[in-house]
């Protein structure tokens, strides 16, 4: 005997739909606020009644997902994510694999050095290690990236399908700094250059201060599984710097991959000079 469902049994799953998307949708947005947000500007941004939006906020506020500061009103994620993230990431092999090695890198360095994984279009970072004699900037976990004025992110590309660089391009090069590429051609020959040298930069290109050196690391079935960096002020970097720096980089990127189980990984002596 098949069961048949009714107009209002549809309509309702359907309003339940509707609503987890809702919630994950302001979710994201508070997550990719640089500072609190409140709920007009949520609503702004997605287009959405403050009512609603308001109503919503409650409910993650309620369950712990979002907190809400007493003075301000607005919000941040909550302890709940926090506590999801990093169960998440206590399983990813990358990570725990990545974490010594970024402490190393921290060590040798005095900089700060970050792990980040490819999410669709740009990229995310997982975990960082301040160095020594660094200076706290936005390697934090959590912060996204975008793949075409970024370190980690152009390291990333440069190893991917053309179908990666495709759905990046759809979203145009955006300008945020005076040294972002936002010409095609020319971020495809930085692409180029990034697989040639087998390391990519980042000399001001999405904040001007900051600028960084990455590497990819392979999974045991030589995709792109992460890439890891060594980010500073920009003024702490030269050619001098990049070529003290980036074979460090490398090994670093190339002893995770092993680690990992991929046997294409070599480590490297040398920068290779022109």
């Amino acid at each position: 005997m098949s069961s048949v469902i009714s107009p209002s049994d549809r309509d309702r799953a359907g309003g339940e739909v509707r609503t987890v998307q809702r919630a994950l949708d302001l979710m994201r947005v508070v997550g990719a606020s640089e500072k609190p947000i409140g709920v007009n500007e949520i609503a702004r941004r997605l287009g959405k009644h403050v009512s609603a939006v308001s109503r919503t906020m409650a409910t993650l506020e309620h369950n712990g997902f979002v907190e809400r500061d007493e003075e301000t009103g607005r919000f941040v994620l909550g302890v709940e994510v926090i506590a999801l993230a990093s169960r998440l990431l206590a399983e990813l092999d990358v990570v725990r694999v990545a974490r010594p090695y970024l402490e190393e890198l921290a060590e040798s360095t005095r900089e700060t050095a970050s792990l980040s994984l490819w999410n669709k279009t740009e990229a995310i970072n997982v975990e960082h290690v301040l160095g020594p004699g660094s200076i706290k900037h936005i390697a934090a976990p959590g912060r996204r990236n975008p793949a075409h004025c970024t370190a980690t992110g152009k390291a990333m590309l440069s190893q991917m399908p053309d179908s990666a660089l495709e759905e990046v391009l759809t979203l145009g090069l955006e300008r945020y700094t005076d040294r972002t590429i936002t010409e095609v051609r020319a971020l495809k020959r930085e692409l180029h250059c990034t697989r040639e040298r087998g390391y990519a930069l980042n000399i001001g290109e999405f904040i001007p201060e900051i600028a960084a050196i990455a590497a990819i690391i392979h999974d045991r079935r030589g995709r792109v599984a992460a890439a890891i960096a060594v980010t500073m002020p920009v003024f702490h970097f030269s050619p001098q710097s990049e070529q003290q720096l980036a074979p460090l980089v490398m090994n670093a990127a190339a002893t995770i991959s092993r680690r990992l189980g991929y046997r294409g990984a070599q480590s490297i002596s040398s920068v290779k000079q022109d």
